[in-house]
C-alpha cells in the first residue's frame, strides 16, 4: 500500500492516520507513505519514488528478515548492515522498511571503494572508472566529498528516484559489448551485450558475435594461460575467426579492426566521463582515474590519455573493489527539511529551530542504532536555486548557530556551484533556500591493510615477452610487451610500458609510455607521458 498525499512534505499527520488504518483493514500489508521516505515538496517524483518502495518492499523486507534469521542460526555474531545508495548502511530493520534506498547501492559502493584506494595513494579528487562485463560505472570525487544525484538524474524503471544517491553514471560498454555494422553500414560498439551467457566468442560458449573480450585476445592483450588465473581456458582461434569474419565487412584488416573496437569503446567511455567533468565545469586533467572492474584496468590508461589524464590508480583487487567498499563505510541516516526562504528575507529563527530539530531527530536514530554522541558525525547542508528556476544545487551550511555572516558564505557558495555546473552566476539575484538536510554518520570497523610482498624484484613476477600491439600517434604498431604476475611484484617494484600485468579478478594493461609503480598501501600507479610525435617504429625492446 503507498499512501501520497499532496501536501504531506509539510505536515504528515493526515498520511499516518491513514497508514494506521490501512494497518489494521490489512494487517499483514507492507505499508509506505510519502513523507516516511522523504518529504519532497515536489509531489510527483515523492509519489513515483513512494511507489516504487511500496512493490519492492513486500520481497525486499522478507528476504532481509530471512538473511538475518540465517545468519542467527550460523551463529554469526555480527549485525547485518545494509549498504544504501547514499554511500552508507542502514541497519536490517531501516533497511527492510525503506528498500527504494537501495537503489544502486552496488554502485555506490563502487564510487566508495574507488575513493578508499585514491585516498591510500593520497589523492582526493579522483573518477572512478568501473569496468565489468556489460557496462561501465563512472563517478566523480572532489575534496568536497561524493557527487550526488539529483530527481533529474535517477530514473528507474522510467520512473524518478527521489532519495539520497551517489551520482553513478553508467553506459552500455563493457567486456562483453558487442561490435557490429549497424543498418547504415556504420561501425559500431555496444550497448547491445553478449553477457555471461554466451559470453563473448573466446569462451567458447556458443556466443557468435565480436566483442571487446575477443578484440582484446586478438590483439595478445588477453592470455589464455592466465585469463581469470588461469582457472578459466578460452579460444584465442575462435576470437581471431569471429574479428576476421567482421573485417571482411568493414573492409580493414585482422589487427586494425580488433584495434578499430578498442578504439571506439574507449572514445565511448572518454566521453561519458567528460559528461560528468567538462560538461560540469571540471577538468579531468586534475583527477586521478581509479581503474576497477575485471575490465576497467585493462582500458583505463588508454582512456585516460585520450582525455589528458596523468595518472592511473589500480586498487590492489580491481575486479572486487565494489565489494571492498562495503568495508569502508559507515552508518548513515539523511533528513531534510523543506524552508523555501529568500537570501533578501531570511527567518534565521526558524532555520535554527528546524536545524535543531533534524539535528535531534538523526541524533536519536544514531543513539537507536547503537552509537553514543561523541561517535556521531552531522552534517548540514542546504538546497538553494535562484528565484525561479526549477532544480537546486547543494551548499555546506556552517555548524552552529546561523547568523548573516553564515548564512553569506551559503549564498556564495551557491553562486560558485552555479558558475561550476552552469558556467555563470547571478550574483545579484535573489537565492531561494528551498530544502535543509542534516546527514548524520555512526563510525563501522573499516577495511585494515591488503599484503603486498616487501621484498623481491620485478624480475621475479616477470612471466614472459610477446608481440602486442598499440596505436600510437594514430598508427597501429607491433610492440614487445613484457608480461608479469602481479602477486610477485614487490613494494617499490617499477614497469615500464608496454607491458601486461595478471591477476585473478583482472588484467592491467600500460601502453607504450607509460610507467608504473607498485606503492606501499598495494595499489599501482601508472603516470602516462606524452606520446612523441617523432615515433614511427615498428617494435620497441623492452629490458626487465
Amino acid at each position: 500500500v503507498a499512501i501520497c498525499f499532496l501536501n504531506s512534505y509539510f505536515d504528515s499527520r493526515h498520511e499516518d492516520r491513514v497508514a494506521e488504518l490501512a494497518q489494521e483493514l490489512f494487517p499483514d500489508a507492507f505499508i509506505t507513505t510519502s513523507a516516511s521516505i522523504f518529504p519532497q515538496f515536489r509531489e510527483f517524483e515523492r509519489f513515483t519514488t513512494t511507489c516504487i518502495n511500496a512493490f519492492v518492499g513486500p520481497k525486499v523486507k522478507r528476504y532481509i528478515q530471512n538473511l538475518s534469521r540465517s545468519l542467527k542460526a550460523q551463529a554469526v555474531r555480527g549485525e547485518l548492515h545494509i549498504m544504501r545508495s547514499n554511500g552508507g548502511v542502514a541497519t536490517a530493520d531501516v533497511a527492510g522498511e525503506q528498500p527504494v534506498t537501495l537503489l544502486l547501492s552496488g554502485l555506490a559502493a563502487g564510487v566508495l571503494g574507488g575513493a578508499a584506494a585514491g585516498a591510500q595513494s593520497q589523492r582526493d579528487r579522483l573518477i572512478t572508472f568501473d569496468m565489468g562485463g556489460t557496462s561501465t560505472d563512472i563517478g566523480i570525487v572532489t575534496e568536497r566529498g561524493f557527487a550526488e544525484a539529483t530527481a533529474r538524474d535517477t530514473w528507474i524503471a522510467g520512473y524518478p528516484v527521489m532519495v539520497p544517491m551517489i551520482d553513478v553514471h553508467t553506459i552500455g560498454a563493457g567486456g562483453g559489448s558487442i561490435a557490429y555494422v549497424d543498418d547504415g553500414g556504420a561501425f559500431r560498439v555496444g550497448p547491445r551485450s553478449a553477457g555471461a551467457e554466451p559470453g563473448p566468442v573466446c569462451y567458447d560458449k556458443g556466443g557468435t558475435e565480436v566483442t571487446v573480450t575477443d578484440a582484446n585476445v586478438v590483439l595478445n592483450r588477453l592470455d589464455p594461460e592466465h585469463f581469470l588465473g588461469g582457472e578459466m581456458t578460452i579460444y584465442p582461434d575462435q576470437a581471431f575467426a569471429a574479428v576476421q569474419a567482421l573485417a571482411d565487412r568493414v573492409g580493414l584488416d585482422l589487427y586494425e579492426t580488433a584495434a578499430g573496437i578498442l578504439t571506439i569503446v574507449n572514445n565511448n567511455m572518454a566521453n561519458a566521463i567528460r559528461s560528468r567533468t567538462i560538461q560540469k565545469g571540471q577538468d579531468p586533467r586534475q583527477f586521478a582515474l581509479v581503474a576497477q572492474g575485471g575490465a576497467g584496468p585493462l582500458h583505463a590508461a588508454e582512456v585516460a590519455r585520450s582525455l589528458g589524464i596523468p595518472e592511473v590508480i589500480v586498487p590492489r583487487y580491481p575486479g572486487i573493489t565494489s565489494a571492498m567498499g562495503l568495508l569502508t563505510t559507515d552508518l548513515k541516516h539523511d533528513l531534510i527539511q523543506n524552508e523555501f526562504t529568500l537570501s533578501t528575507d531570511p527567518h534565521l529563527d526558524k532555520l535554527n529551530a528546524d536545524l535543531q530539530a533534524l539535528e535531534n531527530q538523526v541524533i536519536e536514530q544514531l543513539r537507536a542504532d547503537g552509537f553514543t554522541p561523541g561517535q556521531m558525525t552531522l552534517q548540514r547542508f542546504a538546497d538553494c536555486r535562484y528565484v525561479g528556476q526549477g532544480y537546486e544545487l547543494r551548499a555546506i551550511v556552517p555548524n552552529g548557530e546561523l547568523d548573516e555572516a553564515a548564512l553569506q558564505s551559503v549564498w556564495q557558495q551557491f553562486h560558485d556551484l552555479h558558475t561550476a555546473e552552469y558556467g555563470h552566476a547571478f550574483p545579484e539575484n535573489p537565492v531561494e533556500l528551498v530544502t535543509l538536510r542534516v546527514t548524520g554518520t555512526g563510525p563501522m570497523p573499516k577495511l585494515s591493510g591488503l599484503p603486498v610482498p616487501a621484498e623481491g624484484n620485478v624480475k621475479a613476477a616477470w612471466l614472459k615477452t610477446a608481440v602486442t600491439y598499440f596505436r600510437v600517434n594514430g598508427q597501429l604498431e607491433k610492440y614487445s610487451t613484457n608480461f608479469f604476475e602481479r602477486d610477485r611484484l614487490p613494494i617499490g617494484g617499477e614497469i615500464e610500458g608496454p607491458a601486461v600485468i595478471f591477476q585473478k579478478d583482472s588484467t592491467v594493461l600500460l601502453p607504450p609510455h607509460s610507467h608504473t609503480t607498485v606503492e606501499a598501501n598495494g595499489n599501482l600507479r601508472i603516470r602516462l607521458a606524452t606520446e612523441p610525435q617523432s615515433e614511427q617504429r615498428e617494435t620497441l625492446e623492452v629490458a626487465v
